[in-house]
């Protein structure tokens, strides 16, 4: 018995050291492996160079080195002669010339200002009326000659005075002509259109100058009998 105990430990004693030495064989055999390496062989192609194993057999052509190449000389173009150009290619020469400068002015037209007159105050009671020229009869004759009954307003029994008033300017003129009392829209405009035709009037006067007045006239629609 206790030579087989001895036994036992001696193989218990040389454990340890046998499992270090088969790594380390194991380790060894790992290390040669990956330090290994297979020679590549380089093959030229339009596409530049590429491992010799990733290349069909049947493309692999392998390029040998030669020593001492000579140098390929490509040869140099000559340049080609330069054409002169004849006669009828010249071009002009440029020649500048002063152009002519033309400046159109306008004609000025000084426009004088227009200063409105001061318009006359409108006299209430001159010293001397105004007056239809050639007095009240050449008035009520021509009122007569141009007054027109309008058509409707005879269909509809339109009638009355239409009262007008306007304003005689120191030149005669009128203006400013309305309705101050009237009868119907037709008869009231008939009774302006007639004052609107009437020649100019005698302006009133206040100390021997003429001035402005208002004057009212009118008009009398109806139907004889």
């Amino acid at each position: 018995m206790e030579t087989k105990k001895q036994h036992r430990a001696d193989i218990e004693s040389l454990r340890v050291p046998l499992v270090f030495l088969g790594a380390f064989i194991i380790g060894s055999i790992v290390t040669m492996s990956f330090a290994y390496k297979e020679p590549l062989y380089l093959v030229k192609n339009n596409q530049g160079l590429q491992m010799k194993d990733n290349i069909p057999i049947e493309f692999i052509v392998e390029e040998k080195i030669i020593e001492n190449d000579v140098p390929i000389i490509q040869p140099i173009e000559m340049p080609q002669p330069i054409i002169e150009p004849t006669e009828l290619s010249k071009t002009k020469d440029n020649v500048d010339e002063d152009e002519k400068l033309i400046v159109k002015v306008d004609p000025i037209i000084i426009v004088e200002p227009i200063i409105d007159k001061p318009i006359a105050p409108i006299v209430i009671y001159p010293d001397l009326e105004a007056e239809f020229p050639g007095g009240l009869v050449a008035m009520k004759k021509f009122m007569g000659e141009e007054t027109k009954y309008p058509e409707y307003s005879q269909t509809v029994g339109d009638q009355g005075k239409v009262f007008v008033e306007f304003v005689v300017n120191t030149d005669g003129s009128i203006e400013q002509i309305k309705v101050i009392r009237g009868v119907s829209k037709e008869l009231d405009a008939e009774a302006m259109r007639v004052v609107r035709k009437m020649p100019k009037w005698k302006p009133a006067q206040v100390n021997g100058e003429n001035v402005r007045t208002r004057c009212r006239i009118p008009f009398n629609f109806g139907f004889r009998n």
